[in-house]
């Protein structure tokens, strides 16, 4: 095989997700060529603005040499997209995945078209878990996957071969994600909890607060943290309608969980017993990366103390950038006006985190924390 020239690869489903996908691959490597597949309006604006190289409205005038194909449409389309691609021609040795929220329903229609075909392709379920409460070609970002997890679902059949699963991983690594490799049935039970219940509540706070509260102070006081924590309930319900429909199961379990855990809180404050389970929560929190990391190859953090005063963070980033040190990640933890704050920076590894820390300290900067060794 002839490694010099692109490498085909098809995104079907050009919105949100599958465009910033074709945003990053093309931002950040120059291997691939890409072939869109949507309706005309949607493609139109992902050609114009260069994130795919072939624009197509039929699956099936895709060549027979795209070597991986990811499934971005909400998930039930997905589900009917994999039952079309596995018989609509005889491929090369072609790669499917999907970019959905749940796992376990396409794995399994994978593993039984497996069965049933003889065809040259494998599958690998797949999830970024990244997004916006805004969807649509519009809103695609190219940084979208920059430190975002991507879980990997391998099914029971037609699973890669090496050749092919190292392409697809390498393509992902590119785009900036931090990929782990998990059950489709375990990682439905968790997204479940940590990204299908918070939607839930948020649309539940949303719900109860708007119904409760008639006064327009409210919606003054509300535009703060409440804004934040409830920003999801404002995700397009074609998304979601699909994930609650996937995911009832694990979801409504979740939510029994929490009802009950509620019941249990209640119960904690009227006995005034609840700063145990505050200081649970802080010390379990805590354990939660500031950025959105992985669990191959975590990044290293340390934390700085800043000044409140313009050119700080220049003077942070140039002073690393000049040493040819990449910063992965960087938020700002705490800042109070004009006392300063605390800057999280996040490395690759812990040999630069423990050389940024050494150049900052010579430059005068305040490091929390033990030393890195």
């Amino acid at each position: 095989m002839n490694h010099n020239r692109k490498r085909k690869i098809a995104i079907i489903g050009v919105g949100l997700i599958g465009g910033s996908f074709a945003a990053a691959v093309k931002k950040f490597t120059q291997d691939f060529e890409i072939y869109g597949v949507d309706g005309n309006e949607t493609l139109e604006k992902a050609k114009n603005l260069d994130y795919i190289d072939v624009a197509l409205s039929r699956l099936e005038d895709l060549p027979g040499d795209i070597e991986i194909a990811f499934l971005a449409a909400p998930i039930k389309t997905n589900l009917e997209l994999l039952q079309k691609l596995v018989t609509l021609k005889p491929w090369n040795d072609l790669l499917i995945t999907d970019m959905g929220s749940t796992k376990a329903s396409i794995t399994l229609t994978a593993d039984r078209l497996a069965d049933n075909d003889n065809g040259n392709w494998s599958f690998i379920g797949g999830h970024p878990m990244a997004g916006s409460e805004k969807g649509g070609i519009g809103a695609a970002n190219p940084f979208l996957f920059e430190n975002a997890v991507y879980a990997l679902t391998p099914g029971k059949k037609r699973t890669p071969s090496d050749e092919k699963l190292a392409l697809l991983i390498d393509l992902l690594y590119k785009v900036g994600a931090r990929i782990i490799k998990i059950s489709p049935g375990f990682h439905d039970k968790l997204v479940a909890h940590i990204s299908h219940l918070p939607y839930i509540v948020a649309v539940s706070l949303i719900n109860f607060i708007g119904k409760e509260e008639k006064s327009e102070i409210f919606y003054q006081l509300a535009a703060g943290g409440f804004r934040d924590l409830t920003r999801i309930a404002q995700s397009s319900y074609s998304v979601w309608s699909s994930i609650l429909q996937d995911n009832k199961e694990n979801i409504l379990s979740a939510v029994d969980n929490l009802t009950g855990y509620l019941g249990y809180l209640k119960n904690c404050i009227e006995k005034d017993q609840f700063k145990k389970e505050l200081q649970f929560a802080q010390n379990t929190r805590v354990k939660i990366p500031a950025g959105t990391k992985g669990f191959i190859n975590p990044l290293v953090d340390i934390r700085v103390e800043i000044e409140d005063k313009p050119g700080v963070l220049a003077d942070i980033t140039s002073t690393l950038a000049f040493e040819a040190i990449n910063i992965k990640d960087i938020a700002i933890l705490k800042i109070r006006e004009n006392l300063g704050g605390v800057l999280q920076l996040s490395f690759e590894d812990q040999k630069t985190a423990a050389k940024s820390e050494r150049l900052l300290k010579k430059k005068g900067y305040c490091i929390f924390g033990d030393p890195i060794p």
